[in-house]
């Protein structure tokens, strides 16, 4: 029978997996730098925070923050860039993996503790090392410093105190019993109608098209449906995936901290996401800006927002010289007058 769909949400996972008849999966130091890499670039692209791992000989956990629906997509990834260069190393033939990973969604901050805790202790039970801090291939060792790794929650947490054995026990059960768990027997959930995802109001076209690969449509079905070529629809999802990941690291920054924390580029728009983009943004993000939204839209918002704030007089001459090659001095920006405003002026009087 088909397997079942995870109904994702956003928020915290406990994630563990490991090798098909609980075979080594790391053989080497180079084998978990590898995998902590292969996880990188995973988070570099769907946009998801570690707060604690641990690689053991035949498993790992992961305990990340996601901040889109995305988390079968990246772990899929993952599982599979690792397997390919494992095999492809080692000469083996075969799966790596014993299925599928296993994920926890984390309800509370209780919980979030227990986990950090059960994951780093790890090494101590397996009679590896003796405290927390010592095993190389634990969060808690610091001796991987990448960017998607955040040490927030280890730093707040007491490891002073062992685990209990009633505490280790429990967890233990659970997680173990959800690890033999035959997959293929659940039912698969049914995905919603294509045409759902886009006659949805609040979704842009490129969002909706990317929620819909994300639930299991195919490029070639999303393709048929609007009228273009896979090539179309591929180029259109990695386009917004790299607005979003550029939101994200704005918002990172602070930049939007007038709205939630959490705010997410569809809340935000993409009018205000480019004025901000063109107010607050580095060099390097404004270009990319340029080369996702188009010098068209750019110089749409530009005019419209910013042009004629006297407030960000540099910012506009830099941008009308460098990216919209305009030959112009500062003083022509201390004359400009809002049009919009200007024609509301006109029709109220």
């Amino acid at each position: 029978m088909p397997r079942k769909v995870r109904v994702e949400k956003v928020g915290f996972y406990h994630i563990i997996n490991r090798g098909v008849a609980k075979v080594n999966i790391y053989l080497s130091n180079e084998d978990y730098l590898q995998f902590l890499e292969i996880v990188q670039d995973a988070s570099d692209e769907y946009s998801f925070e570690i707060y604690s791992f641990c690689l053991m000989n035949n498993h790992y956990h992961l305990l990340l923050k996601t901040y889109d629906k995305n988390l079968s997509a990246a772990m899929q990834k993952i599982n599979s860039r690792y397997s390919i260069y494992f095999n492809n190393k080692y000469k083996r033939v075969g799966p790596l993996w014993q299925g599928r990973f296993k994920s926890w969604f984390v309800y509370d901050e209780v919980y979030l503790h227990t986990l950090v805790r059960y994951i780093e202790f790890n090494p101590i039970k397996a009679n590896i090392t003796q405290n927390i801090g010592q095993y190389t291939w634990a969060m808690s060792s610091k001796n991987v410093l990448l960017s998607m790794l955040h040490f927030d929650i280890i730093q707040k947490i007491d490891f002073t105190n062992s685990m209990s054995e009633e505490e280790q026990g429990k967890l233990d059960v659970f997680l173990n019993a959800k690890l033999e768990i035959k997959e293929d027997t659940l039912i698969k959930k049914e995905k919603p109608e294509i045409g759902s995802y886009f006659e949805n109001l609040t979704h842009t076209r490129e969002n909706a098209t990317y929620k819909a690969i994300c639930d299991g449509y195919t490029q070639n079905e999303v393709g048929n449906y609007l009228g273009l070529s896979h090539v179309a629809i591929s180029k259109m999802v990695k386009i917004y995936k790299q607005k979003v990941n550029l939101f994200k690291k704005l918002r990172n920054k602070g930049i939007f901290w007038s709205y939630s924390k959490n705010v997410n580029y569809e809340d935000i728009g993409s009018g205000l996401f480019v004025e901000y983009l063109l107010k607050y943004g580095d060099f390097d993000d404004i270009k990319l800006g340029f080369e996702l939204f188009g010098k068209r839209y750019m110089k749409k918002v530009w005019e419209e927002k910013l042009k004629s704030d006297k407030c960000f007089i540099k910012t506009n001459l830099m941008l009308a010289r460098i990216f919209f090659d305009m030959d112009v001095e500062s003083s022509y920006f201390k004359e400009v007058k809002n049009a919009r405003l200007e024609k509301l002026k006109l029709l109220a009087s």
